[in-house]
């Protein structure tokens, strides 16, 4: 049995201990069911695919896909989760990228795949799990030592602001990101989660699914975003440990229920994706007894890399906490040199947690990774106390009239405003300054520039002040729930021809 066969480990400690449950369906697994379904597909896919190949899955998460994720480790084929809200051709690019050996897709997703059947093998999920149970009670099979070095996961960056990136993910990386994420928020075999992220982001596996797999936990699955029904299982299910970016987090909010929920089990919800505002932190923490916990990741690196404790989230309520326990951080300028507290520069990142570089790119990975330290494009200062703090994407920050101006800060102080939810700021060309900075402000009451001017007089110099503001509803946002910067600058450019015209 493979030490880091941590399935297998808990089939053999605790083989009738719940490990997965299929809130739409109400089915569970135990670990020695979930155990015994790994073998299956093991045995399935051993004799037609070699170390290394990919198999590339087009699903939502599920108990089978976990299974599915088990049997690749053990076999040492790479995992390649795809966003299934991507266009067929924006998949078809990613197929050809990683040149998998097997496609296996969703009878949902079915339809706009005829592209891709053409050019790759490909088996439907329903065919697939028929073909699995004919292995049924077969004997568990013993196989090599798991290789900590090779990739479990490729996983393609979200292209919020660029073409999407095959990042790969190793078996040491899954490790020691299980080991940082546990000795931070204290995970044992007690704790249960509610996994609600996509599995195409690393997020949906490795903030909580594989660590609390490691632990001997319990993962409840829904498949689909459903802010009501997320509320109603926190409660119900006695959920103690949840990841939600903060849309999720002041959606449940919103919910009819919210005020009556008993969240007495829930000992954290973890925040990442985007920075969290103060309000729903303490709105959480006062009305709830809930902490939220801020932390800053990357598909990369962890995604475990840093965590506000919840002794500080108001306090220190902008920072994305302290490094974990086996990472290492620095801020360094242009030419490498760690500067001092208080000084902005690049976020850097050193550990086992970092990738071993981009599949088939060469020059990203040489571009990302010097001597063994990942450069983040994070802006970042660090403060007396050891605290950090993000001042946006190294591309981000924009010299207007020749000043520094670094977008987080305003975003900051924009969102202190009460009819201002969320806000963004991009920098675009100006034929008198260079750049201007435009504000994206997801609103909840109508405000007029002139009012924004007025709040921001005395917050903050007159140089940072956005040059133009858009106001909107609700912010466009990608699969993973981020905001889309290329659908904001869509929408801005769309709205500039308007005026023009």
């Amino acid at each position: 049995m493979s030490v880091l066969d941590w399935i297998a480990k808990w089939a053999d400690y605790s083989p009738n201990k719940i490990a997965l449950v299929d809130l739409d369906s109400g089915a569970d697994f135990t670990y020695k069911e979930l155990h015994n379904r790994a073998n299956e597909i093991v045995y399935l896919l051993k004799e037609e695919y070699k170390e290394g190949d990919r198999i590339a899955v087009i699903m939502e998460h599920s108990i089978n896909l976990i299974a599915l994720f088990s049997a690749c480790q053990r076999l040492g084929l790479i995992l390649v989760p795809l966003n299934y809200k991507l266009s067929s051709p924006e998949i078809f690019d990613q197929l050809k990228d990683c040149e998998p050996s097997l496609v296996i897709y969703s009878e949902f997703f079915s339809s706009p795949l005829s592209i891709i059947k053409d050019s790759f093998q490909t088996i439907s999920l329903a065919d697939f799990h028929h073909q699995v149970s004919q292995f049924s009670g077969k004997q568990i099979l013993e196989l090599d030592e798991i290789n900590e070095e090779l990739p479990i996961f490729l996983f393609y960056t979200s292209g919020t602001t660029a073409e999407p990136k095959g990042v790969l993910y190793t078996n040491k990386m899954l490790f020691w990101n299980s080991l940082n994420t546990t000795m931070q928020l204290g995970i044992s075999d007690d704790d249960t989660t509610l996994s609600i992220l996509p599995p195409y982001h690393t997020s949906g596996w490795n903030i909580f699914v594989t660590p609390l797999l490691h632990n001997g936990g319990k993962i409840l699955m829904l498949s689909k975003f459903n802010a009501d029904k997320i509320l109603y299982f926190l409660e119900h299910r006695k959920v103690t440990l949840l990841m939600a970016l903060p849309t999720i987090v002041q959606m449940i909010s919103k919910c009819d229920g919210f005020a009556e929920a008993d969240f007495s089990s829930l000992r954290f919800i973890i925040s990442g994706g985007e920075a969290i505002n103060k309000e729903i932190i303490q709105r959480w923490k006062i009305e709830k007894k809930v902490d939220i916990r801020p932390g800053y990741g990357l598909t990369e690196a962890g995604p475990s890399i840093t965590s506000l404790h919840q002794d500080f989230n108001t306090d220190k309520a902008n920072s994305i906490g302290k490094p974990n326990f086996y990472v290492d951080l620095e801020i360094v300028d242009k030419k490498g040199k760690i500067l001092n507290n208080r000084e902005v520069g690049e976020l850097r990142i050193k550990g086992n947690i970092v990738t071993p570089g981009y599949w088939n790119n060469s020059v990203a990975t040489k571009n990302k990774i010097k001597n063994s330290w990942f450069y983040t494009g994070d802006l970042a200062y660090r403060d007396e106390e050891g605290f950090y703090y993000l001042k946006g994407r190294v591309d981000d920050m924009y010299i207007s009239g020749g000043e520094n101006i670094f977008p987080q800060e305003i975003e900051i102080v924009l969102n202190l405003h009460p009819f201002i939810l969320r806000s963004l700021v991009i920098p675009m060309k100006d034929d008198i300054w260079g750049k201007k900075g435009v504000a994206f402000l997801e609103i909840s009451q109508e405000i007029t520039d002139k009012e924004i001017r007025e709040f921001l007089k005395d917050k903050l110099a007159n140089f940072k002040h956005p040059k133009e503001f858009m106001l909107l509803r609700n912010f466009p946002v990608t699969g993973f729930g981020k905001i889309s910067r290329v659908d904001l600058k869509r929408l801005y450019q769309q709205q500039k021809q308007k005026t023009n015209s």
